[in-house]
């Protein structure tokens, strides 16, 4: 993902205009500068309507050019086992293709704005393609996620992943649910990925934390 851009900066509260005159006619140019990126990238946007709660050190960072902002995923794979699993928790550590979050945190300097979940099913094997369909047990379960042990996502019905394939939204990506609340998740912060099935299905599930990335360098 590109750096902020000095409208977006402006756009996000994090710059100073100078002096009252013509403030409001300068914002509101800025905002039609920006309008046509921002809504052709609904995860940028999140991040920027959320920019102004990260500690004030990191939106300084920002302005100043000495933080980074880049496209997450984050992404965990496990096993189904009987009728609950979980793919994100504090017990695995960090292993190339199955997880690249360490024991259910995010690195210590790094701010995730979470805008979307995508969620991906192979029935044969770990290191499997992801791509097979969903078995109905599987489509009519539910899924939570939990951040540092409260509950910010529950009881989400695991068939909201696929309503490209049912008539809504077709365009979107395969598996992939975006978010009408996206969550700041801090550095460290515990997450867990939960799904909770109708009767016990035999596969394997990954799942990937979509959205924006930053942190200071």
């Amino acid at each position: 993902m590109d750096d902020l851009t000095n409208d977006e900066i402006i756009l996000a509260g994090l710059g100073e205009v100078d002096g009252r005159r013509g403030r409001s006619s300068r914002m509101s140019r800025v905002r039609n500068a920006v309008k046509s990126e921002i809504g052709a990238s609904r995860f940028r946007r999140h991040f920027l309507d959320r920019v102004h709660k990260l500690p004030r050190s990191l939106q300084q960072d920002l302005i100043r050019g000495k933080a980074q902002i880049s496209d997450a995923p984050y992404y965990a794979t496990a096993e189904l086992k009987g009728t609950r699993s979980e793919l994100i928790k504090l017990s695995t550590s960090e292993k190339l293709g199955e997880t690249n979050i360490d024991n259910g945190k995010l690195n210590k300097d790094r701010y995730l704005t979470l805008s979307g979940i995508r969620l991906l099913f192979d029935k044969d094997s770990m290191e499997g393609c992801f791509t097979d369909p969903f078995p109905a047990d599987l489509l009519n379960g539910e899924w939570e996620l939990e951040l540092n042990g409260q509950k910010v996502f529950e009881k989400q019905p695991i068939r909201k992943f696929f309503d490209g394939f049912y008539g809504y939204n077709t365009i979107k990506p395969f598996g992939l649910y975006i978010l009408n609340n996206p969550k700041i998740i801090h550095p460290q912060t515990p997450i867990e990925f939960n799904v909770n099935l109708p009767s016990e299905v035999q596969g394997y599930l990954k799942v990937f934390l979509e959205g924006t990335s930053v942190y200071s360098f």
